[in-house]
């Protein structure tokens, strides 16, 4: 039985539950253990942590900070940071005012494409949590441009698609320093993605970025994802192995979206835990 569970949103960013309704659901699928990993935020990792006392679950600070390289993006998971770190939260906040911006200028090309959106209703949809693509799919959803978030990706705001933005620009380099500096573990997440017709895609060369994350201070792969087959992780694996890079994993939970594997639902053994919290814990010696 998984007890494992390391890629978690919640409404801090762009999921469904608040952090004490996801602790929840996690104590009652019998998970021992969670990562809040919510998108550029930690908001929610302080109720979170209170959560996980009130219902036996070990909680994981964490973050997920997105960050782009030519053509495509690329996310890093940061594992055990100091969620109130000044710095990081600043570099945070700085992020989130970015992603305004951009769903604002995203509400103003699908306005001058014909399929206008409330720029007011994405931040209604986002809430407290960090304003993201997912909101202004949903928005678009709603007024019936769409008859799926997939078709808003495909249609409108997907890379290369005509109302899409660019976010402010972080390299995962700097997202890498900025959790080690926050006293946490960087991982590269998801480092191979599925296209439409389910075909596996590196969308990166993973021996040529590698080398400059790992001297920023990355510490692993996120090597267990939903769609991830036997080969995709062993090769993973293997790429982890010849980097000498710690193994993570998860169900990337948002709660919202069609098709995703429930919370706990990728299998992550407890070894990945015990590794990455001895990795940090060396870190703090």
């Amino acid at each position: 039985m998984n007890m494992v569970d390391l890629h978690c949103h919640t409404t801090a960013s762009d999921g469904a539950l608040t952090p004490t309704q996801l602790v929840a659901r996690a104590a009652r699928l019998a998970l021992r253990v969670i990562a809040v990993t919510d998108h550029d935020s930690t908001e929610g990792v302080a109720e979170a942590l209170a959560a996980g006392q009130r219902f036996g679950v070990e909680v994981i600070p964490g973050v997920e900070i997105n960050t782009d390289v030519p053509g495509t993006e690329v996310h890093v998971l940061g594992y055990f940071i100091n969620h109130a770190d000044p710095a990081l939260c600043s570099e945070l906040t700085r992020l989130c005012d970015g992603r305004i911006g951009r769903a604002r200028r995203m509400a103003e090309k699908l306005a001058e494409m014909g399929a206008p959106v409330r720029f007011e209703r994405i931040l209604e949809i986002a809430g407290e949590g960090a304003v993201g693509r997912p909101h202004v799919a949903q928005a678009l959803l709603e007024a019936g441009h769409v008859v799926s978030f997939e078709q808003a990706f495909d249609k409108y705001i997907g890379r290369n698609s005509p109302a899409y933005v660019e976010r402010l620009k972080f390299t995962p380099a700097e997202a890498c320093a900025l959790i080690r500096r926050a006293g946490g573990l960087p991982v590269l997440a998801h480092p191979v993605f599925f296209d439409r017709y389910g075909a596996i895609k590196a969308p990166f060369d993973l021996d040529a970025m590698l080398p400059e994350l790992i001297g920023a201070g990355l510490i692993g792969l996120e090597v267990y994802y939903p769609g991830y087959d036997a080969v995709t992780v062993a090769y993973l694996m293997a790429v982890a192995r010849r980097y000498r890079l710690l193994h993570t994993g998860g169900t990337d939970f948002h709660g919202v979206r069609a098709n995703e594997p429930d919370l706990g639902g990728v299998y992550v053994p407890m070894k990945a835990v015990r590794k990455l919290r001895a990795a940090w814990q060396h870190l703090g010696r």
